[in-house]
């Protein structure tokens, strides 16, 4: 099984529990269910009942089975007892069974059968429903809430695995709004999630075993549905009434994983101070980033050469902004990659400069880049992308280059531009759309990074040479100490310049 299938999985297991077993409630106990069922069978979900009784304004079902088909696959799981009691203010107090199995079930036609019983643990779980019928809250809270896998066989074989998955001290809100679309919003804490792996591949006897801890969770978010959902055709997705977006932060962070197959043994840890998610999928842009701070990891092995490889990372972040969806008009997009303060560790530094001859400062790379495109087809439509073939998706109509930072070694290049595009004019730069701009760069320490790398024997005097007439053509000195700067100019009519000398 891999990682990608074992991942979705679980992914797809924690989103199918949450939407089930939060978003059930209302007013009266008998409405409760029945926003329960209605919402699941939007989603593609068949819910079946034992027995139920209703007394007292206590409504009980026993045996609530809740089954859905997923791609190659499909996920069951029963709630022994599910009672709804009314508490007489007009909110409803929701209780389960304190373990729910769930099964799931994947046959992918490029892999494995993949069989899974999980036991979902809520230990103190409250959950309370105010509001009206088309306007509901929820307020939940527990003391913990964990995954055990019971089984997993891959294959047909069983992995006999030990993971645990847990989640103490939860808290949050869960509201839904019903209309002509529906509106969910939520927010949660939890102060730690704990993940607990330990299992044995039959077939080779290798051993994995994973250990981890995040502290101070805090998830907001926000969504509007249309009131039908197919799961088996994302293109709903594209639509223009679906959007969403979402928020995960966490603070210190850690984990220890350790692999053995009986003759080579590899373990990585690693740690961070501060993590965090954001997604957004709003009028045709989907947007995705992220990023940590003060991230450490430590590597060892008996494959790897030294007793332990070291790495750092001040501030690791990532940033994507992409249109989603074909309009008649240009879409902004944008890209960001930030790797402040990389510390390489000295056991590295150490395999290409033992003598220390080049500063072995912390290096740093920056990618950040915005601009305009246009979607030539509808993405979300299979049969649209086949039929293009060879020809390009989408144009560009916009580049800038907001900061292109790389800085090593004692030398860095630092760069900004700003182009515009012909789509067109694909003739002229031989199947580009025609660009008009300039790029500007300061280079800093070129030189000097040049003659160390000779004296370290790493790059010859005649090449050395050739790199120094390089920076000969594109740039020209600046003010400040080894500073070069260079400005990059292209015309629509295809020539390009270096400084105000014409290269094309």
């Amino acid at each position: 099984m891999t990682k990608k299938h074992f991942g979705t999985l679980l992914g797809g297991s924690a989103i199918w529990l949450a939407m089930s077993g939060l978003a059930v409630a209302d007013v009266t106990a008998a409405e409760v269910w029945d926003s329960w069922k209605s919402y699941s069978e939007s989603i593609g979900q068949n819910v079946t009942v034992g027995s139920e009784s209703n007394s007292g304004g206590t409504l009980t079902l026993n045996e609530v089975n809740i089954a859905m088909e997923v791609p190659d696959g499909k996920i069951s799981g029963t709630l022994e007892r599910l009672e709804l009691r009314e508490r007489g203010d007009g909110t409803v107090a929701i209780t389960m069974s304190p373990v729910y199995p769930m099964s799931i079930s994947v046959n992918p036609p490029d892999g494995d059968e993949v069989d899974l019983t999980l036991l979902v643990r809520q230990d103190g779980m409250e959950l309370i429903a105010s509001g009206s019928r088309d306007a509901l809250t929820y307020d939940f809270r527990a003391a913990e809430v964990s995954v055990d896998v019971d089984k997993m066989f891959v294959g047909g074989q069983d992995f006999a695995p030990k993971i645990n998955i847990k989640m103490n001290d939860l808290g949050g809100k869960y509201a839904m709004t019903e209309g002509d679309l529906r509106h969910v919003t939520s927010a949660a804490t939890a102060a730690t999630l704990q993940v607990d792996v330990d299992f044995k591949d039959p077939e080779s006897g290798s051993t994995v075993v994973v250990s981890g801890t995040v502290k101070d969770l805090v998830s907001d978010s926000m969504a509007t549905l249309p009131k039908e959902m197919d799961m088996e055709d994302p293109a709903w997705v594209f639509g223009g009434d679906f959007g969403a977006t979402g928020t995960f932060a966490s603070g210190a962070s850690d984990y220890t994983m350790t692999i053995n197959n009986g003759t080579d043994t590899f373990t990585s840890a690693g740690s961070s101070a501060t993590s965090a998610l954001r997604f957004s999928m709003l009028d045709g842009v989907i947007a995705y980033g992220g990023g940590s701070t003060e991230t450490k990891m430590q590597l060892s092995g008996s494959q790897i050469p030294f007793p332990q490889l070291a790495l750092g990372m001040e501030e690791t972040a990532f940033d994507l902004k992409m249109p989603v969806s074909q309009t008649e008009e240009p879409t902004s997009f944008g890209l960001i990659t930030k790797l402040i303060g990389l510390d390489a560790g000295e056991e590295i530094w150490s395999m290409f400069d033992p003598g220390q001859v080049l500063p072995h400062d912390p290096a740093t790379l920056i990618i950040d880049v915005s601009g305009k495109l246009k979607w030539l087809l509808d993405i979300s439509d299979a049969e649209a992308v086949a039929a293009a073939g060879d020809a390009p998706p989408a144009e560009i109509h916009a580049l800038s280059v907001n900061d292109i930072t790389l800085a090593v070694a004692g030398a860095s290049v630092q760069g900004t531009g700003d182009f515009t595009f012909d789509p067109t004019d694909t003739v002229t730069f031989d199947g580009i759309p025609a660009p008009t701009g300039e790029a500007n760069f300061t280079i800093v320490g070129a030189n000097g990074l040049i003659d160390r790398l000779i004296q370290m024997g790493l790059l010859p005097e005649d090449q050395a040479m050739g790199a120094r007439m390089m920076l000969g053509m594109f740039a020209r000195p600046a003010d400040g100490e080894d500073t070069l700067t260079s400005k990059i100019e292209v015309k629509g009519d295809g020539s390009v310049f270096a400084n105000g000398m014409q290269l094309q």
